[in-house]
């Protein structure tokens, strides 16, 4: 009988401002809605937002030098422990993430461990973000899953992300690609003040009704996306 693989959701961009941690407790709330047993990870020493708005996640410092990123060995020995690890990545962390996987050759070894590697990348409008896409494809093309999520939050339309070479390669992979729209600001900063995910502001009675219908209607829309992407999230 052959073991479903599990999964190792990183997100490897340096460009901090675009939401990664956003979207990672999105993914997360929509594994925890699946049932899926996820373990949780920040490499954020700055704001550590994810370790904040996500129960029970281990933070990780990853200040240290290249040759001292033994301890992201923790993300690997989480996936006996999980069906799916859920990695968010700190601003200009992006280079040591990718230099552990090339030094642990973990890329390579995803059927040994069972495993299969998700890269999450924000497409936006700010030109550093979309080359940062084009180098992560050259250096890790199909050696790895894709996810791209298109952060409508300022714009419907991301001209320079919809033109670029990096949206044909992906597009040529198969890559899924899923929308996140805006969440009114009055909102998403309640929902940090109170150190809550967009999922559990639905139900908290420290926010106002009016914040908790509009997480009640993010999350229903989020799903929808999110489920366009099941295949790449839950084994």
């Amino acid at each position: 009988m052959t073991v479903p693989a599990k999964r190792l959701i990183l997100f490897p961009q340096d460009k901090g401002g675009i939401g990664k941690s956003f979207v990672a407790t999105l993914i997360y709330d929509h594994l925890q809605d699946a049932g899926v047993r996820v373990k949780t990870f920040d490499l954020d020493h700055a704001n550590s937002t994810f370790y904040r708005l996500v129960p029970g996640t281990e933070f990780i410092n990853t200040e240290g030098d290249a040759d001292k990123l033994g301890v992201l060995d923790r993300l690997v020995h989480a996936l006996s422990e999980a069906e799916v690890v859920l990695v968010d990545n700190r601003a200009s962390g992006g280079s040591k993430l990718l230099a552990y996987l090339d030094e642990t050759r973990l890329p390579e070894l995803q059927e040994e461990f069972g495993c299969v590697i998700v890269f999450v990348v924000i497409a936006t409008d700010d030109k550093d973000a979309n080359s940062q896409i084009a180098e992560l494809l050259d250096s890790h093309g199909s050696r790895v899953r894709w996810l791209v999520i298109r952060n409508l939050r300022d714009s419907q339309e991301l001209a320079l992300f919809g033109q670029s070479q990096a949206r044909r390669r992906l597009a040529e992979m198969g890559t899924v690609e899923i929308d996140l729209p805006g969440l009114t600001a009055v909102t998403r900063n309640r929902l940090q003040s109170a150190n809550l995910t967009v999922g559990r502001g639905r139900h908290a009675e420290e926010l106002h009704l009016l914040d908790r219908s509009r997480c009640i209607r993010f999350h229903a829309h989020m799903a929808g996306e999110f489920e366009r992407a099941r295949s790449l999230l839950i084994a």
